[in-house]
């Protein structure tokens, strides 16, 4: 199914604004990243790393939308900087295993954590029921979006 054409001025509006937020939200984050000795790249592919659960490399390759090559290329850089480890399978010794080690983790929550302290001020301009509105609305996306890309449907629907 393709895009609707027949937006509301509302629904248009709130598309707007969530490119905006997530090109703000970006351009917040890279400083933070660089600070801690990561790329662009590197540090999404941490996060993922750390966020999804995926343990292989083919299967972040696959969720980043990026070659096999270029997630060798990122786990390599991560793996030089202590970040993430290799480790052979248990199930299957010819298998790699990718986990992030305690300085990994240790550096993504010190972005976050800057990015997070820049993001409260921000909120604590907006009245409770607006952050809890917004909060529920971002959620609700969130879930639908990933179900679209795992090729899941959201609960309730079809």
């Amino acid at each position: 199914m393709g895009p609707r054409t027949d937006r509301s001025t509302s629904e248009a509006e709130l598309l707007e604004a969530i490119r905006d937020v997530s090109h703000t939200v970006v351009a917040r984050l890279m400083p933070q990243a660089v600070s801690e000795g990561l790329n662009a790249p590197t540090f999404w592919h941490l996060h993922h790393l750390e966020w999804s659960g995926v343990k292989h490399p083919r299967d972040l390759a696959r969720r980043l939308g990026i070659t096999a090559a270029a997630c060798t290329w990122s786990v390599d850089q991560l793996v030089a900087l202590g970040l993430v480890a290799r480790h052979p399978s248990d199930l299957d010794r010819r298998q790699i295993v990718l986990t992030v080690t305690p300085k990994g983790k240790r550096t993504l929550a010190a972005v976050w954590r800057r990015f997070d302290s820049s993001l409260d001020s921000a909120l604590a301009t907006l009245p409770p029921e607006d952050v809890a509105v917004t909060a529920r609305t971002l959620r609700t996306l969130a879930t639908h979006l990933s179900h679209e890309t795992t090729g899941a449907a959201p609960e309730g629907r079809p």
